[in-house]
């Protein structure tokens, strides 16, 4: 009796370890997708970076045209 209810539940657990494999294939095929897209988004986050930077520079520049402007408009008042 014990014999068969060790096998029985040895064949339970064997069960449940072989429908683990499955489910760990498809959490693989997830994180694979998640890092891709992670990737996807550094990418862009770096891309709007060097955006900003670019704009930040060219503000600067029209800051500093405007202010030599209004030095100048002063000098000829």
């Amino acid at each position: 009796m014990a014999d068969t209810s060790q096998r029985a539940n040895m064949d339970r657990i064997l069960q449940e370890i072989s429908a683990v494999g499955p489910r760990l294939e498809g959490m693989d095929s997830m994180m694979t997708s998640l890092t891709e897209s992670t990737k996807s988004m550094r990418l862009d986050i770096a891309g709007f970076q060097s955006r900003v930077t670019t704009l930040e520079q060219r503000v600067t520049t029209v800051e500093t045209l405007a202010v030599l402007a209004s030095d100048r408009d002063q000098e000829l008042l």
